[in-house]
């Protein structure tokens, strides 16, 4: 593509982070990278790596959140709302979230949910497949609650705020609040499979403290962009 430039960086290197930030020069950088096997290295201390870059170079930086910084009680979530992550994945991106905060002035902290495609499918549809074929242990949960974000609409929203004098945080949810079952059983037939193979898992399964209902209230995004953010059955509808 003419005008673009591809560049394998591990943030986890402050020094190499610094030499790419410093080669191209941007104006604005969009973080988006994570990983949930080394949440230290890669969503805290490269997340610190990428901010102190900013700050060096005057680059505003929107930086990709979560909405796992919740504690699933109180939904739907406002931008003003407290955190309170149960899981460490919540606990590590909410402290990517403070370092930003307090690197960078004019920062964007956007808080997504769980961001899905269809061509080519994301994990989360992937792991329904895998479910509906018997290639995979496990199931999906009946009493867990997401605002599904379709990956094109976030990411125009997201260029949209690369053009606006937005700071602060702004949450980026689907219109749609659905279970994780829910959704996999509108995902299955798309790709041939029979929702009725999905096996249904409860929170009160897992053996670990999940959030129940994590929904985003995106009100405020609404009256601020043009972009869409769409429920799951709108999108899939507008595909048939």
């Amino acid at each position: 593509m003419a005008g673009v430039g591809w560049v394998q960086l591990d943030i986890r290197d402050e020094d190499a982070v610094l030499s790419v930030l410093r080669a191209f020069r941007p104006q604005v950088v969009l973080h988006t990278a994570y990983s949930k096997a080394d949440l230290e290295g890669v969503v805290v201390r490269g997340t610190a790596h990428v901010a102190r870059a900013c700050a060096d170079l005057g680059a505003r930086l929107i930086h990709l959140s979560t909405d796992q910084v919740f504690d699933g009680r109180e939904a739907p979530y406002a931008e003003p709302a407290r955190p309170n992550p149960l899981t460490s994945y919540g606990r590590a991106k909410l402290e990517a979230e403070r370092v930003v905060g307090g690197m960078l002035s004019q920062a964007v902290v956007v808080r997504s949910s769980l961001i899905w495609g269809l061509d080519p499918p994301d994990p989360t549809s992937w792991m329904v497949l895998e479910l509906a074929d018997g290639r995979r242990q496990g199931g999906l949960f009946e009493d867990e609650y997401r605002s599904f974000v379709f990956v094109e609409d976030l990411a125009r929203a997201l260029w949209e705020l690369v053009r606006l004098d937005y700071r602060g945080i702004l949450h980026l949810g689907g219109a749609e609040v659905l279970s994780r079952l829910e959704f996999g059983r509108l995902i299955a037939p798309i790709y041939g499979r029979d929702p009725a193979r999905l096996p249904a898992l409860r929170l009160a399964d897992f053996p670990e403290p999940r959030p129940q209902n994590c929904a985003l209230d995106s009100s405020r995004a609404r009256g601020l962009l043009k972009t869409r953010l769409r429920g799951v059955r709108e999108v899939l509808a507008s595909r048939v």
